[in-house]
């Protein structure tokens, strides 16, 4: 729950994935009718889509799901418009303004988006989900299993359970607090190592300063206090060659990203310093 407790009106904790579908080769119309009848039928096997937060009263506990939330697609399916001319950077900046907004907690937290208007047949399905419910990884299989358009379902997930009651809360929270306490002394003794640990690494930053900057950023443009607006840039790199480079250097597709990206960013920096 770490997640909830680091969120503000200004730090958002929801993830972004993007997927743009070439549909010349469907059948019918890939309209947003369409996409929302498929992905109604689909919801039954998408679990964690009906899982919605619960408060503790007056904050005795934290926050707990309820694992079967009724659900108003008219807010969670969201139809947009890419203005013309309907390229990347026009989508860009429809991403950025969905991710400018924070997603409702007393709603299953996530919402999708159907964009229209980009060129070559094209439509784009972007998807917003609270890093609570699901990291990177599973929000990515979550939109791969909601975009399988050919292989919809009408099957049927367990019955409906009907939302828990404040006593019931109260009472999860009761045991809960107990079986913690067992815990304790494991983590005094966590705690105990922890504290050892970040002082034996304070004195290896005394005898190596280099390793200390790394903890002091140069000021940028980019180090400030945020605002709740966000930009959003995309770039195309051909998946071929990465794959290639992957494999000449030994290294991994992710390392690969980073690096592009702390290079971008030196490049940056080294632009406004002159400047």
């Amino acid at each position: 729950m770490f997640m909830l407790a680091s969120e503000t009106p200004n730090v958002h904790q929801h993830t972004l994935k993007v997927a743009v579908v070439d549909t010349s080769g469907f059948e019918g119309v890939a309209s947003f009718e369409r996409f929302r009848e498929v992905f109604r039928a689909r919801l039954p096997v998408l679990e964690p889509m009906h899982y919605q937060l619960v408060r503790t009263p007056w904050h005795l506990h934290r926050p707990v799901w309820y694992e079967d939330a009724e659900l108003d697609l008219d807010y969670h399916l969201q139809r947009v418009e890419v203005p013309a001319p309907g390229g990347r950077r026009e989508l860009d900046a429809v991403i950025g303004r969905i991710a400018s907004t924070p997603l409702d907690r007393s709603r299953p937290l996530w919402q999708f988006y159907f964009a229209e208007g980009l060129t070559g047949q094209r439509i784009a399905v972007i998807g917003k989900i609270h890093h609570v419910l699901a990291d990177g990884v599973a929000s990515a299989n979550l939109m791969a299993r909601t975009l399988q358009w050919s292989d919809a379902t009408d099957e049927q997930a367990g019955g409906a359970f009907a939302p828990p009651r404040v006593r019931d809360v109260m009472r999860f929270a009761a045991h809960d607090h107990v079986a913690r306490v067992r815990t304790l002394p494991s983590a005094v003794r966590d705690g105990v190592v922890g504290a050892f640990r970040l002082q034996r690494r304070a004195r290896q930053r005394l005898s190596h300063p280099d390793l200390a900057d790394r903890f002091d950023p140069p000021p940028t443009f980019l180090n400030h206090k945020l605002s709740p607006g966000r930009t959003f840039a995309s770039a195309v790199l051909p998946l071929a060659q990465v794959k290639a480079v992957s494999k000449k250097l030994e290294v991994t597709i992710n390392d690969l990203v980073l690096t592009v990206a702390a290079g971008a960013l030196s490049v940056l920096h080294g632009q406004v310093v002159n400047t």
